[in-house]
């Protein structure tokens, strides 16, 4: 039986070099390559060939972070398996990954007394489709799953909005400070307060219910 291929993605080049070098070292594992960000891996050639991808969260802050790539390279090789790793806790982080996508992920925290064995075991058993994603989420994860949901039904954009609205910024400093329209923040504004909150009533404060939904949803994002 061939070696499980691995891409591992960690942008602290010193943990990148040790953990790199430990996992090559094993012969269960076959190293494809070891990478700083998302610009560096995402080649449709390297995810094809790769069973699983061992990927840091918090990557390039201006970038992808780790559930965004393991998402992308899924989109390049469907059959791709993704491994998250955090200094922080990993049980939200289930939710950032569609329903649909869920098999073959695993999450884990980072921890110095994780050996060899425990990086292959999981790597490995995460390549056959056995993710640990129900396991982390628990008995609660469902309307956990479900509220987040909502959260990433919101573009990128409607978040950035909303997030300076609940900053008490008005839409006309909100178009300033991206350099939007203000008809445009406006639209961007409806749209948003009509998935954070679709059930209102027309006699209820549509901004206020919108943004203090929103403030409770970047917390468990």
């Amino acid at each position: 039986m061939r070696p499980t291929r691995l891409i591992y993605i960690e942008n602290d080049p010193a943990l990148r070099n040790i953990l790199g070098e430990m996992l090559n070292g094993s012969p269960e594992l076959e190293l494809l390559g070891k990478f700083g960000g998302a610009d560096e891996v995402l080649d449709r050639v390297l995810a094809t060939r790769a069973d699983v991808a061992l990927i840091d969260f918090a990557l390039d802050q201006n970038g992808l972070n780790g559930i965004e790539l393991g998402i992308a390279l899924r989109n390049l090789n469907e059959y791709i398996s993704i491994v998250i790793y955090s200094q922080f806790s990993v049980r939200a982080m289930v939710n950032r990954v569609p329903k649909n996508m869920r098999s073959g992920w695993s999450f884990f925290d980072k921890s110095a007394t994780m050996g060899l064995e425990d990086y292959v075991r999981i790597l490995k058993e995460t390549a056959t489709g056995k993710g640990n994603w129900e396991e982390i989420l628990g008995e609660d994860g469902a309307s956990q799953a479900n509220e987040s949901s909502i959260f990433f039904s919101l573009t990128p954009r409607q978040r950035t909005v909303m997030t300076l609205s609940a900053q008490g910024k008005s839409p006309k400093e909100i178009a300033a400070q991206l350099n939007l329209t203000y008809s445009y923040v406006r639209k961007e504004l409806s749209r948003s307060y009509a998935v954070l909150v679709p059930n209102s009533d027309e006699t209820s404060d549509l901004k206020t219910a919108a943004v203090l939904k929103y403030m409770e949803l970047m917390r468990m994002a």
